[in-house]
């Protein structure tokens, strides 16, 4: 970062740096071998996706995608690109919204649109798009009464609704969905863990693996929830905020990712 409009200079002194993309959108790359049947799985999330040691590239998205690079030197299997559209805070169903004098009022407009309102965008636009994978409802869960008005407090049945919404409009653009259960986050320093909103992760969860809507199941939870206490993460894949997941735990997100999905 530099001070003023230095459009125009060829050398530029920085005051700061930053670790965040702001002014970049995209980047499309055509790769070596890379033909007619290349396709794109995309997803979308919250910061459990978007999340990476910086410069490491570790989000569970790159170890995805490199599973799918090794798998591509197989002549049955066509290449399939990752395309991360986690935006860190984002809910499924609301759009950022602190309550007044709240401080979250400076930072809560980096959540991003909806779920729901940015899937044209951040999904059903994006070139070779064939494949989406969702991993969102723990901000849903945890935001309301703490940095979003408890009016916007949701039910297991209000998350189950807006799933099934993303399903039709994605089979409706021929998109295969796959649906991700929430992961635990008891004790999380956020202040999300409640015994109610536990009840509705577990009846959500519940509905995402047995219901059948899904074109396939990623179970995000079962791969990182501690076997003794299933409401909790496993420590070794807790960042230490009991909400969020370190490197270890990101890769065990990736291994959950069935790759037979992508044909």
């Amino acid at each position: 970062m530099a001070r003023g409009n230095v459009t125009d200079a060829t050398d530029i002194e920085p005051e700061s740096t930053v670790e965040r993309w702001y002014f970049l959108t995209g980047v499309s790359v055509r790769g070596h071998g890379t033909n007619a049947r290349s396709s794109a799985v995309v997803a979308l999330g919250d910061s459990n996706t978007a999340n990476s040691t910086v410069d490491a590239n570790d989000r569970w998205t790159d170890v995805l995608a490199e599973r799918l690079q090794q798998r591509a030197g197989s002549p049955r299997h066509a290449a399939v690109g990752v395309l991360n559209k986690g935006v860190p805070g984002n809910r499924l169903l609301h759009d950022p919204n602190p309550p007044p004098g709240h401080e979250a009022e400076s930072y809560a407009a980096y959540f991003g649109e909806s779920g729901l309102r940015r899937f044209d965008r951040d999904v059903a636009a994006q070139r070779g798009a064939r494949y989406l994978i969702v991993l969102l409802g723990v901000n849903d869960l945890g935001h309301p009464g703490n940095i979003a008005p408890l009016s916007e407090k949701v039910t297991a049945q209000d998350l189950i609704d807006g799933h099934r919404g993303l399903v039709a409009r994605a089979h409706a653009r021929g998109l295969k969905i796959f649906g991700g259960t929430i992961m635990p986050f008891k004790n999380d320093t956020f202040g999300y863990h409640s015994p109610e909103n536990e009840a509705a992760r577990q009846i959500f969860n519940h509905w995402v693996r047995t219901s059948g809507a899904f074109d396939g199941v990623v179970d995000f939870d079962a791969a990182v929830r501690d076997p003794t206490q299933p409401d909790r993460l496993l420590p070794a894949y807790d960042s230490g905020d009991h909400l969020h997941l370190n490197t270890l735990g990101r890769k065990a997100m990736a291994r959950a990712v069935p790759l037979r999905y992508f044909r």
